[in-house]
């Protein structure tokens, strides 16, 4: 199939400083030269043909070329639309993979925050070892940038941290990812970003994935069977959006095995709330911007000077409309310790005021708590750490309230619900939760074919799942095959207080449990939110854990001869699981062991 390729040099005009060259080669092989600033839209014609409209007026069409996608390259490359590259996992000073890949830049069409059709920018990576044969893809991982201000730091100009913490992984998975530059980047980077518009980004997600699909199949490259739709922070936001899309007007073209959100602000109106009220956050940049991207994709009108101290209103157009400052640039600019007050006017510190109940009715407007009937068949996955010092985590908790009534039951446990989550990590920021993220998602895509086929949990794990056992019964169950899990349980209760290892009464050790909790800023109302938004009923498991304790350990049964009857052994039926793989589950186990260290210091664990 013949494409129409856009070369874009990465060079200076004269006439226009710091635009970029596009020669555009027609099919009778003559040559069109303008720069990216004059062109105004590119359209995809049913019959097949494009037609390039300039800001002058001036009309460019291709009337045979046929084609499906058109290929960019707006660096300087080999080849056009392609490179090899390097991705490198590096993190708190530990380099801990690198991958080759493969890198194509295309262009797609979709809709702007106004359904109006506009074309954007998206790129697909490829490890080089699917590309070369040597392992097949599994499938593809539909990604969504998390927040960035600098336009180089959009995915189409190489920007990928999280990603390369993904594919650069010591667990190797072998995906491809699928991802847009979004309004506001790449080839629409002279808009406003739509940062946190969620039907806008939305859009933008699904159809890059699907254009990316039929470029990969142009290309002779199998993708695989399996789709994850992930993001952490406003990706995790903007992964949760495409899914709501998808439920909603997708469903024939598009079902994501599973979504893997962290720490997005799932209910907007609730995290602006919350800024307000503590008068501070962590990341105070994200706060302009999205009072910006808010006015200009909702069209508000809003005046600058009405929103923002005066030191702030001045430099917008330089800080966030110019997009040559990093997030992290923009904060020391606005100045870390300013509160929320010195940042807002006083009518949008107000949450009664008539200027703040507007924006608010945008902000719910674009919550994903609202106007989102789900597919309970799909599956999710929420994570979010309740010391989040960006994202606040009652902006997240509202969803699970509204995922319940279509029939999600949360359970911390992979498998056995459609709705996981993690809301009991207690302590950690906004960043370091990433690791807890990251973790969880690598090791379930790299697992995923181990433990499902063709969609359905293996019968080895779906009958483990299906099992209604506690925690303590799991335990209780390792004993008897042998594993021994009391002296690990008694040695790290021990650590919480000194009346479970005086042999002290069940009230006295709960309140040794409590106060040890407190000391991390864990209270009574905290432990029942993790509670209920992790699945996991702490009270009654530190009580089961009391009991199990005290009990006097029943005797390992001689399992010889049993087969396969009822009675078979734990260990028998995790041999069984392993047997049926191709490999055992050691590499998660290599790979949790790698951080647990880490962890352990950070705070995640506690022991």
């Amino acid at each position: 199939m013949r494409k129409i390729i856009l070369t874009l040099a990465v060079m200076l005009i004269a006439t226009v400083a710091g635009a970029k060259v596009v020669n555009i080669t027609l099919d009778d092989n003559s040559v069109r030269t303008i720069t990216t600033s004059e062109i105004s839209a590119i359209d995809f014609n049913k019959d097949g043909t494009v037609t390039i409209t300039t800001y002058d007026g001036e009309v460019l069409e291709n009337t045979s070329a046929q084609f499906e996608e058109l290929i960019i390259d707006n660096r300087e490359m080999l080849l056009p639309g392609e490179k090899d590259v390097d991705f490198t996992f590096e993190y708190d000073g530990l380099s801990l993979g690198t991958r080759k890949v493969k890198e194509y830049l295309f262009l797609y069409q979709t809709v702007d925050p106004w359904g109006d059709s506009i074309t954007m920018s998206g790129r697909l990576v490829v490890p080089l070892n699917i590309l070369e044969g040597k392992n097949k893809s599994e499938g593809i991982l539909l990604f969504n940038h998390y927040t960035i201000f600098n336009s180089d730091e959009a995915p189409t100009r190489g920007f990928n941290t999280l990603e390369a913490m993904f594919l650069a992984n010591p667990l190797n998975p072998n995906y491809i990812i699928v991802e847009s530059d979004f309004y506001g980047f790449g080839v629409t980077e002279r808009f406003p970003q739509a940062y946190l518009q969620d039907l806008a980004n939305a859009h933008a997600s699904i159809d890059c994935y699907l254009a990316g699909r039929r470029l990969l199949t142009e290309l002779g490259i199998d993708y695989g069977p399996l789709t994850f739709n992930v993001g952490y922070s406003s990706a995790g936001f903007d992964a949760l959006a495409t899914q709501k899309l998808r439920d909603m007007e997708f469903s024939d073209k598009v079902s994501f095995d599973k979504t893997f959100s962290g720490g997005g602000p799932s209910d907007i109106n609730k995290c602006y709330s919350e800024y307000v009220r503590l008068d501070t956050t962590a990341y105070n940049a994200v706060l302009a911007l999205l009072m910006v991207a808010t006015n200009e994709t909702q069209k508000l009108g809003l005046k600058y000077e009405d929103v923002f101290q005066p030191y702030i209103a001045e430099n917008i157009p330089e800080w966030i409309h110019s997009k040559n400052y990093t997030s992290g640039e923009v904060c020391d600019l606005i100045g870390r310790e300013k509160k929320v007050h010195e940042i807002l006017t006083a009518p949008y510190c107000d949450l009664k005021s008539a200027e703040s109940k507007a924006v608010q009715a945008m902000f719910v407007k674009n919550s994903l708590a609202t106007g989102w009937k789900p597919d309970p068949n799909q599956r999710l996955y929420i994570f979010h750490s309740r010391g989040d010092d960006y994202v606040p985590v009652q902006s997240a908790r509202p969803l699970l309230s509204y995922l319940s009534q279509y029939g999600y039951e949360p359970s911390i446990i992979p498998g056995k619900t459609n709705l996981q989550t993690n809301f009991v990590v207690p302590k950690l920021g906004h960043l370091l939760g990433t690791v807890v993220y990251l973790v969880q998602s690598v090791a379930a895509i790299k697992a995923w074919p181990r433990m499902y086929e063709n969609g359905e949990l293996k019968p080895e794990y779906a009958e483990l799942l299906s099992r209604d056992m506690s925690p303590v019964d799991y335990l209780r169950a390792l004993d008897q095959a042998g594993f021994n899990c009391r002296p690990i349980i008694q040695a790290i209760v021990d650590r919480v207080g000194q009346s479970a290892q005086e042999g002290g009464t069940m009230s006295e050790i709960v309140a040794a449990v409590m106060a040890r909790l407190k000391a991390i800023g864990i209270d009574e109302v905290a432990l029942m939110e993790m509670s209920h938004d992790s699945g996991v009923d702490v009270v009654k498991m530190i009580q089961e854990l009391i009991v199990y304790l005290n009990e006097k350990p029943e005797p390992n049964p001689d399992q010889e001869g049993e087969g396969e009857s009822e009675k078979q052994s734990v260990r028998a039926r995790i041999a069984k699981v392993e047997a049926a793989m191709d490999t055992p589950l050691t590499p998660e186990h290599e790979y949790v062991k790698q951080f647990s260290e880490w962890l352990v210091g950070n705070g995640v664990i506690i022991k």
